[in-house]
């Protein structure tokens, strides 16, 4: 049976997740998916290269191919990008995640192993925190694109840094996949992907939270308010003496930071996602992420200073938390900008 890979913007890529996570293939003798794109965009690659292999691993003994159209810009890009081997390496389309070189328009789809990497750190005589070998990675995947913009390499490295350091604390997961596009409009797009529990298995873990984040659409909403963490306590605040402790501003800051900068934001796991454009309105719709697929989009036409915009929308989150029940009024040091210096 064969199955079409749509243009992978950002919804039909949401749309292809829901549609084929639906798919029985009991019945079938082969799966081909065929590969026709126009288009693609670095969240759409993530997205669909996840829900195909999630496809895979519960039809393990259905056989299962590629079909490419060689003469498509979008199919062309999207090997490049090794977007064909991140589903398996035994597809002989393109690059490996991470074999391009990447330079100031893109950086390829790359895993990273977070825990390896303070491994590394730590074998080599680093002996930080976890959040300083995932934020000194961010640094580096962020100089990739940044385009000698020291500001912009800064807002890149604060956003990466933000999403990545929720998946080891909050998905059970060590392994992370990224993306990112510089674009001609100058819009610059990451997105991030964990295959780990997801955003309602990780609040529902917090009896707190457990009696209103009933769904996956919930608990999204829930997620990008300020101060909404599985960690937090009644009565007891974030008084953790870890400079890393979770404070649940993170997911706020990086959505409301897209929404300054003119760009978009958009978080999918389990059954829904959610999505911000830049004029704040808030759409959901069906999709299906085993994990947590993140999108951010910002203008680098409005980026000035980056300190200045981290520090405002903390401020003004740290106010809205304050009406928000079961939340930390405070955000973190790290929610509030760069720990180490760039």
């Amino acid at each position: 049976m064969e199955y079409n890979i749509p243009e992978l913007n950002t919804l039909s890529a949401l749309e292809f997740t829901s549609a084929i996570n639906k798919i029985d293939l009991s019945s079938i003798d082969e799966s081909v998916f065929v590969a026709d794109m126009k288009w693609v965009r670095p969240f759409g690659m993530l997205t669909a290269s996840t829900a195909i292999k999630h496809l895979r691993n519960q039809y393990p003994d259905i056989p299962f191919r590629i079909q490419c159209s060689t003469n498509r810009n979008g199919v062309s890009y999207a090997a490049h990008m090794g977007f064909f081997k991140s589903i398996s390496e035994k597809i002989s389309i393109g690059n490996s995640p991470g074999e391009a070189i990447g330079n100031d328009n893109y950086l390829p789809i790359t895993q990273l192993d977070l825990v390896q990497l303070h491994n590394d750190d730590i074998a080599s005589g680093q002996f930080g925190a976890l959040g300083d070998s995932i934020e000194k990675k961010s640094a580096e995947l962020s100089n990739i694109i940044c385009r000698n913009n020291i500001e912009m390499q800064a807002l890149m490295t604060y956003l990466i840094r933000e999403i990545l350091r929720n998946i080891p604390e909050h998905a059970n997961e060590s392994t992370a996949w990224i993306c990112g596009q510089y674009w001609a409009d100058h819009t610059a797009e990451i997105a991030i992907v964990d295959e780990g529990v997801g955003v309602k298995s990780s609040l529902q873990r917090n009896a707190v939270h457990r009696q209103y984040v009933i769904d996956d659409e919930t608990a999204l909403l829930c997620a990008i308010k300020a101060g909404i963490s599985q960690s937090f306590i009644p009565d007891r605040g974030n008084r953790s003496s870890d400079v890393w402790s979770n404070s649940g501003y993170g997911l706020y800051m990086v959505s409301e930071i897209c929404k300054e900068l003119k760009g978009s934001f958009c978080i999918a796991s389990g059954k829904n996602y959610i999505y911000v454009g830049q004029d704040g309105v808030v759409s959901s719709g069906e999709a299906y992420m085993q994990g947590t697929a993140v999108k951010m989009t910002f203008s680098t036409d409005y980026l000035k200073s980056s300190r200045e915009i981290i520090q405002s929308i903390a401020s003004r989150g740290e106010a809205e938390a304050r009406t928000i029940r079961n939340a930390f009024e405070k955000a973190s040091r790290p929610s509030k900008g760069l720990i180490l210096e760039l």
